[in-house]
């Protein structure tokens, strides 16, 4: 739920409410925890905070991402913020990244303890939960079902769904929802290989289930709850306490994070009970369930709830979100949608629709790819992670329990890295006619880092060059028009929290010509 990470930091710049009241009751606590840092080794950079608040106004309210990346220029890539004695540390640079986060991952690996994720249930997820054996367990079986050597038996299902999401363009022209479309291919992607569902058991009820997860999540990370993580008795207080309202909302977030675990497990539950549940990876897992009994069956089937449902969550919103970004470049660089195409006519021909066999004969539909996945990275802060132990690095200290957070959208939009990094340019990675990776390949950025990177990863991109390289086979995609017919020009604008999109923009969608349309199957 790549999308769905608990980046604290990315929202707690706007807290204000009933701030005072709690802080009176820990004016002496802060004087001695400040007291005891001084005495200890120097943190990373940093602004310098104020008496008893630290670094709390100093926390960005608009997109973080870049006002971190603007701390950058001036601490450098490593930079530091403390509140209440909790330190925060922003990693604004690859090398800061892999340093810490991936060479000495053994350090890093774990979440940081949250309260309000204990309250809601979010920790069945896999991004959330805490390190250790669970969390290995569920990632090692992800793993399995998603490393390169078994990324084939996928394809036939992601072929299918491609398909489909073209007629649906076409036949919804004029009217076609894009960002509920992309969300339907991904849902179905998922659901057809995660859980087995058969085709008339898809519905839009379980996209709604994750949206609705995802405005609850951001308000579960959201400034008015920041205060409980720091004091966990809080959550003991009554509801009509100054700042507590949050407490209200709890059930309802609850029901949210329920109904994204277990819908999809309770529709191919029935279907299996229908003797029509697809083979899939819940069939896989839960023959393993039943050779067990009693209690041993009961843990090992909530485990198979959880690797399902933790495959699903990240998988729709993050794949559906990039890719939808993917028209917005295509509308503002029509210069690289027509390069595109020339590959495509010349590799794949105008008699079908391209195959992931084609995948190594299309290297710049493979820049576009990278392109999109570095241009508008859609968890632009990913998932923070926590000092299991005290650390040192460049000589400065990392306290036992520090928030680590990786700025992934500065380190891929570092104007030094990434020349002009808000233009859409395939040619970053295409040299000669082939992929080349000189410098910074977004691949090894955007999914995370160590042990928590992204174990679906290599099936995310799989998914995305065959949506692009069959969108781009068959239809242009071209700017809106306005009552006197001239273009409507369309602006990249992008959403701030945990999950960043891409604000609506309108558009026309075209078949290139009548082979092209003919080439959509009418029989899926």
């Amino acid at each position: 739920m790549s999308g769905l990470q608990s980046a604290l930091m990315s929202r707690i710049g706007s807290y204000s409410v009933g701030v005072t009241d709690v802080l009176i009751l820990f004016v002496a606590f802060l004087a001695f925890s400040i007291l005891r840092r001084r005495t200890r080794g120097k943190l990373p950079p940093g602004p310098p905070g104020v008496p008893i608040l630290g670094n709390l106004l100093d926390f960005p309210a608009e997109y973080p991402p870049d006002a971190y990346l603007d701390m950058s220029r001036k601490y450098g890539d490593v930079i530091s913020l403390t509140v209440f004695g909790q330190t925060f540390i922003v990693l604004n640079s690859a090398t800061a990244a892999i340093d810490i986060l991936e060479k000495r991952s053994a350090n890093y690996s774990d979440r940081p303890p949250s309260i309000v994720i204990e309250m809601t249930g979010w920790n069945w997820a896999l991004v959330l939960k805490r390190y250790g054996e669970r969390w290995r367990r569920v990632r090692r079986e992800i793993w399995q079902q998603f490393h390169p050597n078994a990324l084939g038996k996928h394809r036939a299902t992601q072929l299918t769904e491609s398909r489909r999401f073209l007629r649906r363009l076409y036949k919804d022209y004029g009217v076609v929802d894009l960002p509920m479309q992309t969300m339907e291919l991904f849902s179905a992607t998922n659901l057809t290989i995660v859980h087995g569902l058969p085709q008339k058991d898809m519905s839009r009820h379980f996209i709604h289930d994750l949206i609705a997860s995802e405005e609850g999540f951001a308000e579960v990370f959201g400034p008015s709850t920041f205060i409980v993580e720091l004091f966990p008795w809080l959550r003991h207080l009554p509801s009509w306490f100054p700042g507590m309202g949050w407490q209200k909302k709890v059930s309802g977030w609850t029901q949210e994070s329920d109904a994204l675990r277990d819908d999809p497990w309770i529709a191919a539950k029935n279907a299996m009970a229908r003797g029509e549940l697809k083979p899939s990876i819940l069939t896989a897992l839960m023959e393993g369930v039943s050779q067990l009994e009693g209690k041993e069956a009961e843990t090992e089937e909530v485990i198979v709830k959880e690797i399902t449902s933790s495959i699903y969550g990240a998988g729709t919103d993050t794949g559906a979100a990039t890719l939808y970004s993917f028209f917005c470049a295509m509308l503002i660089h029509p210069e690289v949608q027509k390069r595109a195409q020339a590959e495509l006519d010349a590799v794949v021909g105008p008699d079908r629709l391209p195959e992931y066999s084609d995948r190594s004969s299309l290297p710049y539909i493979n820049a576009i790819v990278k392109e999109v996945l570095r241009w508008h990275n859609v968890s632009p802060l990913g998932a923070s992670h926590y000092a299991m132990e005290e650390d040192e690095y460049r000589g400065w200290r990392i306290p036992k329990g520090s928030i680590i957070t990786a700025n992934i959208w500065g380190i891929l939009h570092d104007p030094d890295v990434y020349p002009e990094p808000s233009v859409f340019r395939p040619e970053r990675y295409y040299k000669d006619g082939k992929v080349v990776t000189d410098g910074l390949d977004p691949a090894t950025i955007v999914f995370g880092f160590g042990r928590r990177i992204c174990p679906g990863r290599y099936f995310g991109e799989d998914s995305l060059f065959i949506n692009i390289s069959s969108v781009l086979h068959v239809f242009d995609l071209l700017p809106a028009l306005d009552k006197s017919g001239k273009p409507i020009p369309v602006v990249a604008k992008k959403t701030s929290g945990a999950l960043s999109l891409l604000e609506p923009f309108e558009y026309r969608i075209k078949p290139r010509s009548e082979t092209a349309l003919a080439l959509i199957p009418d029989d899926l």
